[in-house]
């Protein structure tokens, strides 16, 4: 017991020496560079505007809600009035929309639309007035996803089932957008700094021919504008990260 005692005695004293030491005040300086990590909860988005209707169930907007995560670069400058301004690289892992609308009750036709961006990468700018140890800030900038956009008619009963078997618009291209936000960063101990934000971004429009199962035009129009799927994706995000200040 005395023993006990004697252990116990000793953890309080220590607990009560690192207590200050772990709350001790401290004023961040957010000017620098820092990096670090963000994982983000998503609603994804595509307007899919299939302009000549060559679908079995035409679904002009598809979304979907989960997560990615990512990694930020970036550097902070004060400038006069407290304000402060900064740029960031930021990096999001993919994006995926897989949905499949049926068009008759047992589910053997319809149309699949799997939609995904592999990967954005933004070029932000950030402006902030700090407060305390947080950091209150507005964003806008540049982002370009890396886009697979896909729609085909489905129709299990006569083997059309994928892309190579039946009526599909497909295409793979980089899309160029926007983002705005605001979030707020906080300092939670000297140079490690929590973030909370909340941005969107919108990219151009991707046009997707559509071919027969031969390669050839599906519409009596032929290659034309019209005889195409128009994919107008978009994301928006609340974000939690952590940051190194260096």
């Amino acid at each position: 017991m005395i023993r006990l005692l004697t252990v116990a005695t000793l953890m309080g004293a220590s607990l009560g020496l690192a207590t200050p030491a772990v709350s001790q005040d401290f004023t961040q300086d957010f000017q620098g560079f820092y990096a670090g990590v963000h994982l983000d909860m998503n609603t994804f988005v595509t307007n899919n505007a299939d302009l000549n209707n060559q679908f079995n169930s035409n679904a002009p907007e598809q979304s979907i809600f989960g997560a990615t995560g990512g990694v930020s670069f970036g550097y902070n400058r004060y400038f006069s009035g407290g304000l402060l301004l900064g740029i960031e690289l930021d990096y999001t892992s993919e994006m995926v929309i897989e949905e499949f609308i049926a068009s008759n009750t047992s589910g053997t036709t319809g149309t699949q639309v799997n939609n995904a961006l592999e990967s954005v990468i933004a070029i932000k700018g950030r402006a902030g007035i700090q407060s305390g140890n947080a950091l209150l800030y507005v964003l806008g900038g540049y982002a370009m996803g890396s886009g697979v956009f896909e729609t085909y008619a489905v129709d299990s009963g006569s083997g059309l089932t994928s892309c190579t078997t039946s009526t599909c618009a497909s295409i793979s291209e980089d899309t160029n957008g926007v983002v705005i936000g605001a979030g707020v960063d906080w300092a939670f101990r000297e140079n490690w700094i929590g973030r909370f934000e909340v941005q969107h971004m919108t990219f151009s429009d991707v046009d997707a021919p559509v071919l027969d199962a031969g390669g050839d035009p599906a519409c009596s129009s032929g290659a034309t504008p019209l005889c195409s799927v128009v994919y107008t994706p978009s994301a928006t995000s609340a974000r939690l990260g952590i940051m190194y200040k260096f």
